[in-house]
């Protein structure tokens, strides 16, 4: 785990992969391609594994660069730590740019949502759902 200074800049981090970090309180619907609004939550993950972190954008971009909200992620980040810790970033980056994570992040959100209430988190959701995506893609390959 290469585990990033405490002075690491998120702007400069996202500047490396064309990402641009707006203000938490100009975040708009539907998301513009490659823009982070606040950033806090990619910021905690980068401290925890920068190259990590680096590979989560790649994979993200790949896939549907309007997609940098926090539940996608960090769902991104838990797929990544589960199906691709021994592999390659070239083999994730490619897994994912095979699927939508736009798409995926609405299947989600139907999913969770009941008539009485949320039946799971969104990123658990959307974690599952790009992992058959994504295995399913790989098998039929």
């Amino acid at each position: 785990m290469n585990r990033a200074e405490n002075g690491i800049n998120l702007h400069r981090f996202c500047e490396g992969y064309g990402l641009r970090v707006r203000p938490y309180h100009e975040s708009r619907t539907p998301r513009p391609a490659n823009t982070v609004y606040g950033g806090r939550y990619l910021k905690r993950l980068m401290r925890k594994d920068i190259d990590r972190a680096g590979l989560v954008v790649r994979c993200i971009q790949s896939s549907n660069p309007t997609c940098f909200d926090d539940v996608t992620v960090w769902a991104t980040w838990c797929f990544i730590g589960a199906h691709f810790a021994q592999g390659t970033p070239s083999a994730a980056i490619e897994a994912f740019r095979r699927v939508d994570l736009a798409d995926i992040r609405q299947r989600a959100q139907r999913l969770i949502m009941g008539e009485s209430g949320r039946m799971a988190k969104t990123a658990t959701a959307i974690s599952i759902l790009l992992a058959q995506a994504i295995i399913d893609e790989d098998k039929a390959a």
